[in-house]
């Protein structure tokens, strides 16, 4: 093995391959010689071997190693052949057109927006909040707060800030239902044709509106969201290299302009990072049914089910003021709350591999985008989400149609390691 890596990394492809194939004469099912050779024969040209060979590996080590998903996804993408890439690409290109230009007819230039404020426990913040709300240069605005059961001052708080509303406001306060459940509950007391959530302890820019009403509701999408300023308890704003937590999502935002389209970027992570960040139709919200009771993901499970139907306007300004403190919800149990978004990506990675129609063509499934969806799910190492069956089952279904065996190419993104 030592000797044919070492001949692999000559370039000496033939002798590296033989050595290869000497390992797997005394041990036929050792994993990494079979990934290795798979890799030697995508590079020799021989993309049927190559597939075989990793998928091999793969189900031998339960699908858990990276690279090989890796590998596996080069190897999908050059079997896909030409037609397929060039279709991806004039699709990608129409996406670009479709996004900077689509522009529809509104009922009204100036629609009603409700602003949703769920609050538990968050007196330190709420009239912050319910502050920026009162600052928005958009003024056809009607505000809903309810206090989900709060145990602190926070009913006492909302209610002494509303006092000052210079919009239409109502306030509830009852016994703990959760966020989901209240959120639901506030976006069904309106009749506002657009929503945005507005979390207790955030805050909006002033101009936060009636940029998500142009952007948004202007240009005929049924959702979107903005960039994000992450601030702290004291609303100044968070240094990223010294939050953890800042750095990740300040990142995880500034890959969207990297990926195919933004729901790619969203299946990959909640890029959107915040139910407070959505500004939404009334109308999206019911063909969805609501927020559905996950408790540290439902923003993002209420993302994913409507890419279904609609790709979100990413709106690259930061018109939503995000507060990291002590108490943030997604802070309790940072193992619970990867369980339960591992839970709302396997829903959607069901669907989008089963073939069937999207509403949205823009959808990041494998009936809109075909091997592309399927090596993005392997290189982002969300194959663990997937039934290795059901995986291996698409790679074999979208690459046995355009096996050229002949075909030579360079692949300078091999990974050569586990």
């Amino acid at each position: 093995m030592d000797a044919a890596l070492e001949a692999q990394r000559a370039r000496k492809l033939q002798r590296a391959e033989e050595l290869y194939r000497n390992a797997l004469a005394l041990a036929p099912d050792e994993p990494d010689a079979l990934h290795m050779l798979g890799v030697v024969c995508y590079e020799l040209g021989e993309g049927a071997e190559a597939r075989g060979l990793i998928l091999r590996a793969l189900d031998l080590t339960g699908w858990k190693f990276s690279s090989y998903r890796h590998n596996l996804g080069l190897v999908v993408a050059e079997l896909a052949g030409v037609r397929d890439k060039t279709r991806t690409a004039e699709k990608e290109a129409r996406y670009r057109v479709w996004r900077t230009t689509r522009r529809m007819p509104r009922d009204s230039d100036m629609p009603k927006v409700a602003v949703i404020v769920p609050c538990y426990n968050h007196a330190a913040f709420v009239e912050r909040a319910l502050a920026s709300v009162f600052a928005q240069t958009y003024r056809n605005v009607e505000l809903l707060v309810i206090d989900d059961g709060s145990t602190d001052n926070s009913a006492e708080a909302a209610r002494r800030a509303l006092e000052q509303s210079p919009f239409p406001s109502h306030f509830a306060s009852r016994a703990n239902r959760g966020a989901t459940a209240t959120i639901n509950e506030g976006v069904m007391q309106t009749g506002a044709q657009y929503v945005n959530i507005l979390n207790s302890d955030d805050a909006f820019t002033p101009d936060r509106l009636q940029t998500m009403v142009d952007a948004v509701a202007a240009q005929g999408f049924a959702w979107g969201f903005s960039d994000v300023d992450i601030i702290g308890a004291d609303d100044r704003a968070a240094d990223p290299l010294r939050d953890a937590r800042a750095l990740t999502t300040l990142c995880a935002q500034g890959s969207i302009p990297l990926k195919a389209t933004v729901g790619f970027a969203l299946v990959e992570v909640n890029v959107a990072v915040s139910s407070g960040n959505l500004f939404f139709a009334r109308e999206l919200f019911d063909r969805l049914g609501g927020f559905r009771d996950f408790r540290y993901n439902h923003d993002w499970d209420f993302c994913l089910r409507a890419l279904r139907l609609s790709e979100p306007r990413y709106v690259h300004a930061r018109t939503y003021r995000y507060r990291l403190h002590a108490g943030n919800t997604i802070a309790e149990s940072a193992f619970d709350a990867r369980i339960e978004a591992n839970r709302v990506l396997r829903d959607y990675l069901r669907w989008a591999t089963t073939m069937a129609p999207s509403d949205s063509e823009w959808a990041p499934c494998v009936s809109n985008w075909g091997a592309q969806f399927v090596v993005n799910v392997l290189s982002a190492g969300m194959a663990e989400a997937l039934d290795p069956q059901q995986l291996r089952t698409i790679v074999v279904n979208l690459t046995d149609d355009a096996i050229d065996v002949g075909a030579r190419h360079h692949a300078p993104q091999l990974q050569l390691r586990s």
